[in-house]
């Protein structure tokens, strides 16, 4: 692996930087399996909840539009925690979704010197038969020499619910599919992209939201599901040229090859606007809204 690329994903980007209270991760291991149990110490899936034993507000539910770490951290040290090995029961947690789970345990592997990043995609585990909307975890492992995929949400309960077969410390690429992954296979006619999706939402406008989502978490810019802004993101499927189909077909196949050449990837991505993230947050809108 190009040195230039771990050390890439080694340093914090927006969503990760810690800037205030380090003492809250001061002496983070370098050992994935404790990472993992740090990130499910503070957060709460949003859509699990119930599961717990725990019945969320309004309000609570509004928890998860933090998007940053640094954000999380404040809300956490203004909630009785003072470092992320704390543990508290459900309710007191911090309420997120698949997201936050894959954008805080990328924050703590930096913290611990180990090169990270949030993947949006599909897992083939919540619904048998689908690929349902999520991200993971992917983090540099260098005695294997490869990167590993960890699905640092499904704690022991949710193994059990679902009845993983697998290792979630190495999620195979049966299991979960990368944005860019599913956009080419199902534009190369190997998949069925109205089985890639979430709720009410499927098809491509769907595999369009997660190939946006994680070409720019490539970038170190992970943002929530919700989030819209002018171009692709926000653009329906229904209003798309071939020109744009082939537009996402080179942004999907330059993600694919981003380790090899981080720089051509990047240099597309930042050089669109109709598909990077806005320099001012304050563009971003509530796709629901």
């Amino acid at each position: 692996m190009n040195s230039e690329v771990l050390q890439y994903y080694l340093e914090h980007g927006p969503m990760t930087e810690i800037t205030a209270r380090r003492d809250m991760v001061a002496g983070i291991p370098k050992d994935i399996p404790t990472i993992v149990t740090y990130v499910q110490n503070i957060l709460l899936h949003q859509h699990w909840s119930g599961a717990y034993g725990v019945e969320l507000s309004p309000e609570r539910q509004r928890e998860p539009m933090l998007r940053s770490f640094q954000e999380k951290l404040d809300f956490l040290a203004e909630h009785g925690f003072s470092h992320v090995a704390d543990r508290k029961p459900s309710a007191e947690k911090m309420v997120g979704i698949c997201r936050d789970f894959s954008v805080v345990g990328a924050a703590l592997c930096r913290e611990a010197g180990i090169p990270a990043r949030a993947r949006c995609g599909f897992a083939t585990y919540f619904e048998p038969g689908t690929y349902m909307d999520h991200w993971v975890l992917e983090y540099w492992n260098y005695e294997q020499q490869r990167w590993v995929m960890v699905d640092a949400q499904l704690d022991e309960l949710q193994q059990k619910a679902l009845q993983i077969s697998f290792d979630p410390l190495d999620v195979g690429p049966e299991h979960f599919l990368t944005g860019p992954r599913a956009w080419m296979l199902c534009r190369q006619g190997q998949a069925d992209p109205n089985r890639f999706g979430i709720f009410h939402w499927w098809g491509y406008d769907y595999l369009n939201c997660n190939l946006i989502l994680d070409v720019n978490s490539l970038v170190k810019m992970p943002m929530q599901p919700w989030d819209g802004w002018p171009g692709y993101k926000s653009r329906p499927a229904a209003q798309w040229t071939e020109a744009d189909f082939e537009f996402l077909d080179k942004l999907a196949a330059l993600a694919l090859a981003v380790d090899e050449d981080l720089a051509a990837f990047s240099s597309f991505v930042l050089g669109h606007e109709q598909v990077r993230v806005p320099a001012d947050l304050s563009q971003v809108f509530n796709l629901n809204d």
